[in-house]
C-alpha cells in the first residue's frame, strides 16, 4: 500500500508541462492547416473571380450551353483545389496517426514508469513496516531486560549486605559458618554457604549477561532508529516519485487522447476530401459530355443566328435605301421649293424697281440635310456596363465573334425607354437569341439611317408605330441568350452595327 500523506497533490508543473508540449504541436499543426486552408480558399477565389468572368464572354450564347461550360469550368478549376485538399489531408492524416502512435508509446511508458514506482513505493512501505515493528520489539525488550536488570541488581545488593553485614534478626552467612556447634553442623553451615555463593555468582552472572544483552538491545535499537529515519525518507521520495509519474501517466494518456481524437478527425478529412474529389471528377465526365451536346447545337443555333442577323441586315439595307431615296426627294423637293421661293422674292423686287419702289426679297435659308448632334440618342436605361461593343473570344466555340452592342447590368423588370423618337419596325421573340427584342428605326440622320435595338426583355409594351424620346416600350429581363439580368442595346447605321457611345 501507498504510506498516506495529508494534503498530497500532483505535480501541477509536470502535467501542465506535458500537456503545454501537446497543446503546442497540436496548435502548429492547426496553424499549418490553417495557412494551407488560406493558400485553398485563395485559389477558390481566383477561379471563382475567373467563372464570373465568363459570364461576361459567354452573353448572347444559348443558356444550355453556358451552363454546361460554366459547370465544366466550375470542375475544371474546383479539381485542383480539392486535389490539394486531399494532398493535405492525407499528408496531415499520416502527422495525426504518427503523432498518436508517439503519444501511445509516451503513455505506456508513464504507465510503466508509474508502476515500477508504484512498486518501488510499497517495497519502501514494506521494508518501513518491518523496520518499525523491530524498533518496537527492540524498545519493549529493552525496557524489560532493565526491569529484569534493576530487580537482579537489587537482589545481589541484599544478598553482600546480608552476608558481609548480617541483619538484626537473621545471622549473616559468616556467622553462620562459625557459629556451629559440631562438625555436622559445620558442614551443613558450609553447604548452605556455598549454596548461597552459588546463587549469588548465578545471579551475577545473569546480571552480566543480561546488561550484555541490554548494551546490544540499545546499539541493535540505535541502528534500527537510523534505519527507519532513513526509510522514511526514501519513503517520502519514492512517494513524491510516485506521484509524479502518476501526473505524467495523466497527462500521456490525455496526449493520447488528443491524438487519437486529431488522427479521427484527420481519417473523416481525408475521407471527405478523397469523396468530394471522386464526386468532382465523375461531374467533369458528365459535363464535358454534355458539353459536347450543347456545342454541336449551339454551332447550329449559331448557323441560324448568323443567317436571321443577315436577313435582318438586308431588311434594314433595304430600308435605308428607301428612306435615303425618301431622304433625296425630300431635300430635292425642299431646295426645288427654296428655289422657286428665290425667283418670286427676286421677280417681287424687280417688279417694284420698276415701279420705282424698293423691295428687299426674302432669301430662305439654305436646306441642311443633316442637323443632328452627335449625342443624339438618349440612355434607354441607366446601369453598369458589364460588356462593351467589340470582338470578343468564345471560349467554347474557339472564335472571335462581334459583341454588336452595349450591356448594361440593370435588375430585371428595370422600365426600358425609347432613345429618340421613331417608329417600332420588329417586337416579339427572336429564335436567334435575343429573346424578346424591339427594333425602332429612327429615320436618316448624319447620313444614315439610324435604328436601335432592345434586347432580353422580359416584357414589350410599344408593339408598333410611332413612339417618342423616352416613351416606355418595354423592360429589362434575360430572355434568350442571356446568363443574367441586363439590356443590350444596339445601334445600326444602315443595317451595320455600331457602337453605341458614338451616338450617346
Amino acid at each position: 500500500m501507498w504510506p498516506v500523506r495529508p494534503s498530497s497533490t500532483p505535480s501541477a508543473r509536470a502535467r501542465w508541462t506535458a500537456l503545454g508540449a501537446v497543446l503546442a504541436c497540436t496548435l502548429l499543426l492547426a496553424g499549418a492547416l490553417g495557412a494551407r486552408a488560406d493558400d485553398v480558399a485563395d485559389q477558390k477565389r481566383k477561379a471563382d473571380r475567373r467563372i464570373a468572368a465568363l459570364s461576361q464572354q459567354l452573353e448572347g450564347t444559348s443558356a444550355a450551353l453556358a451552363k454546361a461550360y460554366v459547370n465544366l469550368e466550375k470542375t475544371r478549376a474546383a479539381i485542383p483545389v480539392a486535389q490539394q485538399r486531399l494532398a493535405e489531408s492525407q499528408a496531415a492524416l499520416a502527422r495525426a496517426q504518427q503523432a498518436q502512435a508517439q503519444a501511445e508509446a509516451t503513455e505506456a511508458r508513464a504507465i510503466a514508469a508509474e508502476a515500477q514506482a508504484r512498486a518501488h513505493n510499497e517495497a519502501v512501505a514494506q521494508k518501513l513496516a518491518v523496520a518499525q515493528a523491530n524498533e518496537a520489539r527492540a524498545a519493549d525488550k529493552l525496557k524489560k531486560t532493565g526491569t529484569e536488570l534493576a530487580s537482579s541488581q537489587d537482589a545481589l545488593d541484599a544478598y553482600a549486605a546480608e552476608v558481609f553485614q548480617g541483619g538484626a534478626v537473621t545471622e549473616s552467612q559468616l556467622g553462620m559458618v562459625f557459629g556451629s556447634t559440631s562438625p555436622q553442623d559445620f558442614a551443613d553451615r558450609l553447604v548452605m554457604a556455598d549454596t548461597a555463593s552459588a546463587v549469588a555468582s548465578d545471579t551475577i552472572d545473569r546480571l552480566a549477561a543480561m546488561t550484555a544483552d541490554s548494551t546490544a538491545t540499545k546499539a541493535y535499537l540505535t541502528s534500527v532508529r537510523a534505519e527507519v529515519a532513513e526509510l522514511k525518507r526514501q519513503a517520502e521520495a519514492a512517494l513524491r516519485a510516485a506521484e509524479a509519474a502518476s501526473a505524467v501517466a495523466t497527462t500521456a494518456r490525455e496526449e493520447a487522447v488528443v491524438a487519437k481524437n486529431n488522427a479521427v478527425t484527420a481519417t473523416s478529412n481525408a475521407a471527405a476530401a478523397r469523396a468530394d474529389l471522386d464526386s468532382l471528377n465523375s461531374k467533369q465526365t458528365a459535363f464535358a459530355a454534355d458539353l459536347k451536346v450543347q456545342r454541336s447545337d449551339e454551332r447550329a443555333q449559331l448557323a441560324e443566328a448568323e443567317r436571321e442577323a443577315a436577313r435582318l441586315k438586308a431588311i434594314l439595307v433595304e430600308r435605308a435605301r428607301q428612306a435615303k431615296l425618301a431622304e433625296q426627294k425630300r431635300l430635292a423637293k425642299l431646295k426645288a421649293e427654296r428655289e422657286a421661293r428665290i425667283r418670286a422674292e427676286r421677280a417681287k423686287a424687280a417688279a417694284a424697281a420698276r415701279n420705282g419702289k424698293t423691295y428687299t426679297p426674302k432669301i430662305p435659308a439654305p436646306v441642311q440635310s443633316d442637323p443632328t448632334p452627335s449625342n443624339y440618342l438618349s440612355y434607354p436605361a441607366y446601369g453598369r456596363t458589364t460588356s462593351g461593343f467589340g470582338m470578343r473570344w468564345h471560349p467554347v466555340l474557339q472564335k472571335w465573334m462581334l459583341h454588336d452592342g452595349l450591356d448594361w447590368g440593370i435588375a430585371c423588370g428595370t422600365p426600358v425607354r425609347a432613345a429618340a423618337p421613331g417608329t417600332v419596325i420588329r417586337a416579339g421573340w427572336r429564335a436567334s437569341g435575343w429573346g424578346n427584342q424591339v427594333l425602332i428605326d429612327h429615320g436618316i440622320h448624319r447620313g444614315v439611317d439610324l435604328v436601335t435595338s432592345y434586347n432580353h426583355l422580359s416584357s414589350i409594351v410599344a408593339w408598333g408605330g410611332t413612339v417618342q424620346r423616352g416613351q416606355l416600350i418595354g423592360y429589362s429581363g434575360t430572355t434568350g441568350y442571356s446568363t443574367g439580368c441586363h439590356l443590350h442595346f444596339g445601334v445600326y447605321e444602315d443595317g451595320t452595327p455600331v457602337n453605341p457611345r458614338n451616338w450617346l
